[in-house]
């Protein structure tokens, strides 16, 4: 049994796929291009994934990611069913084990929405294929019963059925249950020539070889290889003519017959590199090998071994591809740790120059006669180092800055980023309880959930990014002439599906021509920052208020956001009013993000304002900001109405 070749033994799990038309699927590739974006383009996407999904998976799935998409987007569940089903084998084919099982789940729970009875046990085969080939065999004998419970249900196509009984089969021989796995292996094969499947019936009479094959019973397997073997070769199906030529080539050589053994394994060899099918090249080479050292022909034994290496070598490279994510990964680690190996090289550096000077120094001492050169030299060198002494302080207390503001951002982001990304994982939970509930009028109210959660996290990422712009002392002041009317206009109108879905009134109203000297930039973030702040905090039924008035100093207008909202004590207000505190939360203040309020006082001082705060519990809260006056402006108010209860 020594150059029985390891994928004979296992008695692959998997019903192999029949031999594909490659022009049949050319065609169907050239009318794809002229094909609607419609239920018939789903069809023949799904046709050229499964088509390729077994002898080219890596081909294939762009095309079951096109029709998973487009069956979504046409809401065609027939479609979307069977293209779960196919892209989830190209990922098991592609050792993607935990995506393809998702997938097939998915595939699974819609076709028992759909009471698709081809679909279920389909999907059941599939998630047993994937259990077996991960080592699970008490999951994958469990999928395949409940697969089993199906089986004869209206609907079941052949071919399904054929997948189901011979992976059954390949995991009762796998798990030493041999009256079973001859009992489903007959099955299926009985089942392929009903229906004149002459592959499935070539392959299948092979597994009842194999298993012989195993059993020593060698004059039983050559039999039932050899008919295998014309059963392929009527089918005209390549690539299980040369899986079964390697397999009778196998027997052969146990039964001590080499000269057809060769025969055959040359066959096998010349048809797999025909069709590209390395697998049984691999297993060509290895007979080839074996046959010659039973020969005692050790040189062509060896040459035939290295080519096995080598293909085998080639096969097996892509495993180490996965690898590269890893590194990739820590690649911003390492060039940080480079970072710090060269500062502190460098820190090294320094002291031993300093070591170095003391040195000289010392030998001045020693040497020199000249009292008044040697101070002198003394002079400059306490000027040097109290020079470097300076720098190295600022260094230091630049450093300590910079690692106290990355601590404070650090801080924020850890709590802030949890609130929506929290959304979006109960988003998740929410649509796989409805999914399995089948309640559609709760998957049409998700949108609007995963929308919020996205504006809020678009809002916190943004603020977050002006922060360390301005942390890094790179923030650009442009400012230019702002009609306030407009702009209040366009800060309500952005808000104006929030206020709507919590019946909040949101008015806003400013004179026709007012005008700041502000940067729009600054000025919006501000604006939206606010607005946020008051739709957070205002119950349903509530108002917010936005105005803009000349002030009483000269030169100056004022911004105002009012709302009638829970309010904040006093210490809430004094806390927030305090910039010591900024940007650190504080313990006592109403939940936010904690970055917004800091940001919009450093921006409106950046454009020489003040933000002033009033608040009290149960009577809303009211902001107002100061900006430069543009021009002289008309005090003719205006007021619009832009969203109510």
């Amino acid at each position: 049994m020594r150059w029985i070749p390891l994928w004979l033994l296992l008695l692959g799990s998997v019903l192999p796929a029949r031999a594909q038309d490659t022009l049949a699927l050319a065609r169907l590739r050239q009318r794809l291009r002229v094909l609607p974006a419609d239920t018939s383009r789903v069809r023949a996407l799904n046709q050229l994934c499964y088509g390729l999904h077994d002898v080219a998976p890596t081909r294939a799935l762009p095309y079951g990611e096109q029709a998973v998409t487009l069956a979504r987007r046409l809401h065609d569940q027939p479609g979307l069913l069977y293209a779960l089903l196919y892209l989830g084998s190209c990922y098991a084919n592609l050792s993607d084990g935990p995506h393809a099982l998702q997938l097939q789940q998915q595939a699974l729970t819609l076709a028992q929405k759909l009471h698709n009875a081809d679909g279920i046990v389909r999907g059941y085969a599939g998630m047993g294929g994937i259990h077996h080939e991960r080592g699970d065999t008490t999951s994958a004998l469990r999928n395949y019963r409940l697969g089993l419970e199906h089986l004869r249900e209206p609907g079941v196509s052949v071919r399904t059925q054929l997948m189901l009984l011979g992976n059954l089969g390949g995991l009762s021989f796998y798990m030493g249950h041999t009256a079973d796995g001859l009992l489903y292996t007959r099955r299926a094969m009985q089942l392929a020539h009903r229906h004149g499947d002459l592959s499935g019936e070539s392959v299948y009479v092979g597994h009842l070889g194999t298993y012989y094959l195993r059993q020593e019973r060698l004059d039983v397997a050559e039999g039932l290889l050899r008919k295998a073997l014309t059963l392929a070769e009527a089918a005209h199906n390549q690539r299980v003519e040369a899986s079964q030529l390697t397999m009778l080539a196998t027997v052969l050589l146990l039964r001590n017959e080499p000269d057809e053994a060769e025969e055959l394994a040359r066959r096998a060899l010349a048809l797999a590199r025909r069709i590209s099918f390395p697998e049984r090249v691999l297993d060509a080479y290895d007979i080839l090998a074996g046959i010659n050292e039973v020969r005692q022909d050790y040189e062509q034994a060896y040459g035939w071994r290295q080519l096995y290496v080598a293909l085998n070598d080639t096969l097996n490279s892509k495993a180490r591809l996965s690898t590269l994510s890893a590194l990739q990964t820590r690649y911003e680690t390492r060039a940080k740790e480079h970072q710090i190996r060269l500062l502190t090289q460098r820190a090294q550096l320094q002291q031993l120059r300093n070591r170095v000077l003391w040195a000289v120094v010392a030998t001045l001492l020693l040497g020199l006669a000249g009292v008044g050169t040697l101070t002198w030299k003394l002079r400059r060198s306490r000027q040097a180092l109290a020079r470097h002494h300076a720098a190295l302080e600022q260094a230091n207390a630049d450093t300590r800055r910079l690692a106290a503001s990355k601590d404070r951002l650090y801080s924020i982001v850890a709590h802030d980023l949890r609130g929506p990304v929290t959304s979006f994982v109960g988003v998740t939970e929410l649509i796989d309880f409805y999914l399995r509930r089948g309640d559609e009028e709760g998957l049409r109210r998700l949108p609007a959930q995963v929308r919020q959660s996205a504006q809020h996290l678009n809002g916190l990422l943004d603020n977050l990014l002006n922060w360390a712009v301005t942390e890094t002392g790179e923030l650009a002041f442009e400012p230019a002439v702002l009609m306030l009317d407009e702009l209040l206009l366009e800060a309500v109108e952005l808000h104006q599906s929030a206020a709507e879905a919590r019946q909040i009134t949101m008015t806003c109203s400013a004179p026709e021509g007012l005008a700041a000297w502000a940067d729009a930039h600054m000025t919006r973030t501000v604006l939206r920052n606010l607005l946020g702040n008051a739709l957070r905090f205002t119950p349903r039924g509530g108002s917010i208020r936005l105005s803009a008035v000349r002030a009483t100093t000269p030169g100056e207008v004022l911004v105002q956001v009012a709302d009638t909202g829970s309010g904040m004590s006093p210490e809430q207000v004094a806390t927030l009013l305090n910039p010591d505190h900024a940007p650190a939360r504080p313990q006592h203040a109403r939940s936010g993000t904690g970055l917004g309020w800091p940001l919009c006082q450093a921006f409106v001082q950046r454009q020489g304002g003040q933000l002033q705060l009033q608040s009290k519990p149960g009577l809303g809260t009211t902001v107002t900001f100061s900006l430069p006056l543009a021009r002289e402006t008309a005090p003719v108010p205006i007021q619009h109405i832009v969203t109510s209860a």
